[in-house]
């Protein structure tokens, strides 16, 4: 009788493997998180309706595999839309398939899916999942065996006797080795993913850096067509003072705050980034000459408002700035060789003022956006020459 069961159950391990494989693969490729759960959900439903097209059993007409096991992992290890996607696809091929089970055999893969959920809300936050708990998994997915009751009366007993035991010990075995690998690899995608993240944030203002900014432009804005694309240089006016006067401590806050404040004037699609020091930059993809000018003077009032709260009110700060706006996308290298000569010019000129270029050559054609050199005693204003 075992004899019988030796090749699906061979069978169903090698197709563990190929999800394994496949799931590893998806975690580590594909960044976008709802894109990422729905083609795992897809990957785990395929895996259960090929099992179904081999069942391990059948008993008085009814086909038994494990593909409750496949629906319970995609809630457990991916997640809701993994687990609706997954339970989907299974309960349309039970559907299909037909037979006086089919709508017991859908509930019950409603009940592993739900199974699989609930596991994910109590363990989702260990540090480490263990064998105990993929254990647990197991024995918590093969509650939803308790759907034989809905089967008619003549059916329990073999169900139980012969089934529900097999398919018990498929899923615990299956929990411990598919369910490690699926754990394993969704920590290690995690931890990936955290590593890139920090290796692209300022670890003081929380902004990107100067990598992450350069390859999101490169991505995000350079090939995009739009309305006119601004980019600014904005640097902090004698912030060395800054650092002498009230200390280092004191200067982190204020780069802290001016980096709040510049975040707290962009859109969700705009960039911005710390270049090192006290210099940042911002891009404003889509936004024509007009918005650009708008922005910058909200960025410059932005910067004035950044003073820490216990330093006293004698700490001013101002910034120069250095824009270039363009119809179209240009270069990055090109892009920030215009805006900080037009910086230079900003600062060079007395500080605590932007310099706009918008010409197809450098300061053929630029505005200063204000000429107001000590912002303490006047509040900054847009103008012109």
């Amino acid at each position: 009788m075992i004899a019988q069961y030796i090749v699906p159950t061979v069978n169903f391990a090698g197709l563990m493997a190929l999800i394994a494989v496949a799931f590893g693969f998806v975690v580590r490729t594909v960044p976008e998180r709802h894109t990422r759960h729905a083609i795992l959900g897809g990957i785990l439903g395929l895996g259960a309706v090929l099992v179904s097209l081999q069942p391990v059993m059948v008993i008085n007409g009814i086909q038994i595999d494990p593909r409750n096991l496949l629906v319970g992992c995609a809630g457990a290890f991916v997640g809701p839309l993994a687990g609706a996607i997954t339970f989907a696809m299974a309960a349309a091929t039970r559907y299909y398939e037909s037979g006086q089970s089919a709508n017991v055999c859908v509930v019950s893969l409603l009940v592993a899916t739900c199974a699989g959920l609930l596991w994910r809300r109590f363990t989702h936050a260990n540090e480490r999942t263990d064998a105990k708990h993929l254990i647990a998994l197991g024995l918590t997915i093969s509650l939803s065996y308790i759907c034989t009751f809905l089967l008619p009366r003549e059916a329990w007993a073999p169900v139980f006797i012969n089934a529900v035991p097999f398919l018990t010990t498929t899923n615990i075995i299956g929990a411990v080795v598919l369910g490690g690998f699926l754990e394993r690899e969704r920590r290690r995608a995690i931890r990936e993913r955290r590593l890139q993240h920090q290796a692209n944030i300022d670890p003081l203002t929380g902004l990107w850096n100067r990598r992450a900014f350069e390859d999101a432009y490169a991505t995000s804005v350079l090939h995009e067509r739009s309305a006119g694309t601004a980019f600014v240089l904005i640097d902090l006016d004698h912030f060395k003072r800054v650092n002498d006067t009230h200390g280092h401590v004191i200067g982190d806050k204020v780069l802290v705050a001016v980096a709040a404040k510049l975040c707290a004037c962009l859109r969700d699609a705009d960039l911005t980034a710390r270049f090192g020091g006290e210099e940042f930059a911002v891009c404003l993809p889509n936004t024509d000459r007009e918005q650009t000018i708008k922005v910058v003077k909200r960025l410059r009032q932005a910067v004035t408002e950044a003073c820490p709260a216990e330093v006293e009110a004698g700490l001013a700060i101002t910034a120069s700035i250095g824009v270039c706006w363009r119809e179209n996308a240009i270069r990055l290298e090109t892009a920030f060789t215009i805006a900080d000569q037009a910086l230079y010019q900003a600062k060079a000129s007395g500080r605590n003022q932007a310099v706009f270029c918008d010409s197809n050559g450098p300061f053929a054609k630029t505005k200063t956006l204000s000429r107001h050199p000590d912002i303490a005693r006047q509040p900054a204003r847009l103008g012109t020459n």
